[in-house]
C-alpha cells in the first residue's frame, strides 16, 4: 500500500470524525438552548431527552427525569391514554402536529403545551424513540377560559329579562294557589283533600323555580379543565330551562326532532356546550325579532347521529345571513346586531369550543333561514 495514500486517508477520517463530532455538539448545544421545550423517549417511553426549556416550564431537572416513564409521572391522570396513544404513533412511524396536552409541573400547576411529534431512527433506519417540540400554550389558555367566561356572563346578561318571566310564571301561581286556600281556609269552604292538591301545585311550582336558579348558577361557574362524558339531550333541555320562556314571550313556534336513542354522547364541557346551544338559539330568536311575520317565527332544534358523530342543528326562517357576511360570521366582535346588543363573541366563542371538542361548527342558508349544524365526535 502507498504510504502517501494510506496518510491521506486516515486524515480524510479524522477529519469526517472531527466535523461530525463538532456537528454533533453543535446541534446539542442547539436542542439545549432552545426556546421551545423538547424532550424525547426512547421505545420504552423513558425519558432520554430534556432540554434548558423543558426544565424551566416545569421545573424538573433533567438530572429527575431522564429515565422515568414520560407519561405515567408527567401527563395528567385524564390525558395519559391520549398522550401515550400519541407517542405509540410515533414509535410506529406515524407523527402527530399540533397536539395540545397537559403536563404536571413540579409545584403541581398544570401547564399546557402544543405538542409536534418526530420519531427518531438510527443510522439503520430503525425507530428507537421520539422527539417532541412543544410550545407553551398556558398563558394562551387561560386567556382563552377568561374569553368564554366573558361571553357566558354576557349571555347571562342578555337573558335576564326573559328568565326573570320565567320565573314569574310560577311564583304568580304560587300566588293565586296560596290566596285561593287561604280565602276557603277562613270561610270553610275547602275540604283538606282539595287543599293539599293545591299545596302540591305550589311544590311543584316551588321545585320548577328552583331548577331554573340552580341552573343559572351553573351555568355562570366556570367550565372543569378536563373533558368528561356529556349527554347532548340532557345539555339541550338544560338550555331550553332558560330560554323555552323567552321564546315564548316572542312568539316564536320551537321544534324539536330527537332520535329514538337518548344516548347521545361525546366527550367535551356540559357547560360550555350549553353555552353554544344558547348562543344560537339566542341569534336565531334575535334575527326573527328583527324581520320574521308574527304567524311565522320558527326554530327548527334537531339531533341526530350516525357512527362516528352527533349532529345538533338549529335552524331558522328568518331569511338566512347575507351571502356577502357569510365567510366572517364566525370571526371575534363580528356581528350584525346593532350597537349595545352584542359583543361579537357569541359565535367565534361557540366555534372554539366546538373545535376544542374534536367537532366542527358551520353555517349555510337553508329553507329561508339560516342553517347552524354542530358535528362532534361521538364518544367510545
Amino acid at each position: 500500500m502507498n504510504i502517501g495514500s494510506a496518510h491521506r486517508d486516515k486524515e480524510t477520517v479524522d477529519k469526517y470524525h472531527t466535523e461530525t463530532e463538532a456537528k454533533a455538539k453543535e446541534l446539542r448545544q442547539f436542542i439545549e438552548t432552545a426556546n421551545a421545550p423538547i424532550f424525547g423517549i426512547d421505545a420504552d417511553g423513558l425519558v432520554n431527552e430534556w432540554n434548558q426549556t423543558a426544565e424551566t416550564l416545569t421545573g424538573f431537572s433533567k438530572q429527575e427525569v431522564m429515565g422515568k416513564d414520560l407519561v405515567q409521572s408527567y401527563i395528567t391522570d385524564d390525558y395519559k391514554e391520549s398522550v401515550a396513544k400519541v407517542l405509540d404513533d410515533a414509535l410506529s412511524g406515524k407523527e402527530t402536529a399540533n397536539y395540545e396536552f397537559p403536563l404536571y409541573s413540579k409545584s403541581g400547576d398544570r401547564v399546557d403545551v402544543l405538542l409536534n411529534s418526530t420519531t427518531r431512527r438510527d443510522a439503520a433506519g430503525s425507530i428507537v424513540g421520539v422527539v417532541g417540540v412543544g410550545q407553551d400554550i398556558t398563558d394562551l389558555n387561560k386567556s382563552k377560559a377568561q374569553v368564554i367566561q366573558a361571553s357566558k356572563l354576557a349571555t347571562l346578561g342578555e337573558m335576564s329579562s326573559g328568565v326573570a318571566h320565567e320565573l314569574n310564571q310560577p311564583l304568580n301561581v304560587i300566588r293565586l294557589a296560596l290566596a285561593n286556600c287561604r280565602h276557603e281556609m277562613k270561610n270553610g269552604l275547602g275540604n283538606t283533600e282539595k287543599i293539599l292538591g293545591k299545596f302540591d301545585r305550589v311544590d311543584g311550582q316551588v321545585r320548577r323555580a328552583t331548577a331554573i336558579i340552580d341552573h343559572m348558577r351553573m351555568f355562570g361557574r366556570k367550565a372543569s379543565e378536563s373533558f368528561a362524558p356529556v349527554n347532548v339531550v340532557d345539555v339541550l333541555q338544560g338550555a331550553l330551562l332558560l330560554l323555552r320562556e323567552q321564546l315564548r314571550l316572542s312568539n316564536i313556534k320551537l321544534l324539536e326532532q330527537y332520535p329514538e336513542s337518548g344516548d347521545l354522547v361525546v366527550l367535551g364541557h356540559e357547560i360550555q356546550l350549553e353555552q353554544v346551544i344558547i348562543n344560537l338559539i339566542s341569534n336565531a330568536k334575535d334575527v326573527l325579532n328583527q324581520g320574521a311575520e308574527e304567524a311565522q317565527k320558527e326554530i327548527l332544534l334537531t339531533v341526530s347521529e350516525n357512527h362516528q358523530n352527533v349532529s345538533i342543528t338549529v335552524q331558522d326562517n328568518g331569511g338566512g345571513v347575507p351571502s356577502e357576511i357569510l365567510s366572517r360570521i364566525f370571526e371575534p366582535f363580528f356581528t350584525t346586531k346593532g350597537v349595545g346588543s352584542g359583543t361579537g363573541l357569541g359565535l367565534s366563542v361557540s366555534y372554539g369550543i366546538v373545535k376544542d371538542m374534536g367537532g366542527e361548527l358551520s353555517v349555510t342558508n337553508e329553507g329561508g333561514g339560516a342553517r347552524f349544524n354542530i358535528q362532534i365526535p361521538r364518544a367510545d
